[in-house]
């Protein structure tokens, strides 16, 4: 019993590490819902994988409490002291989006000029090819016509 309840606070301590490492992309990228649920998938499929392999699935309250303690212990120690940490790194990074999302548009304007030339060329050329082929048809009935009126 001993045992499982100290892999319950270690499983606590993990899930709190993740919802941490998953808190710096909140802050960069301001999509809580997305996050938050892909939290509570990840931490229910490894409660869930716990409960198996040390209480056979049995569920124990006991053991859920443990995980919360252990999860409430990594997010008031470490979690509150690489908050700061993160709070200044998300700051940098989303400058970093910022200039990245820059040059992308300006990429896309430059790839959005040469696709407008090229389909410019394509479209007068598509024009000029079936002008003459119209050109070139209605010739060649003329000259039908024309070789019948003499015969």
């Amino acid at each position: 019993m001993g045992e499982s309840l100290f892999y319950a606070v270690l499983v606590g301590v993990a899930l709190g590490l993740f919802y941490d490492f998953l808190r710096l992309f909140r802050l960069v990228l301001n999509d809580k819902f997305v996050l938050d649920f892909l939290f509570w998938i990840v931490s229910s499929i490894v409660v869930f994988c716990y409960f198996l392999i040390f209480n056979s699935g049995a569920l124990r309250m006991i053991n859920f409490i443990a995980v919360f303690i252990g999860f409430l212990l990594y997010i008031f120690t470490l979690g509150y002291a690489t908050k700061q940490f993160e709070s200044k790194l998300a700051k940098k990074l989303r400058l970093g989006l910022k200039k990245v999302k820059k040059r992308l548009k300006s990429f896309k304007k430059v790839l959005q000029s040469k696709s407008v030339i090229y389909y410019n060329i394509v479209a007068n050329m598509k024009k000029h090819f079936s002008r003459k082929s119209k050109d070139d048809s209605n010739e060649r009935e003329n000259e039908k016509n024309e070789e019948e009126l003499f015969l």
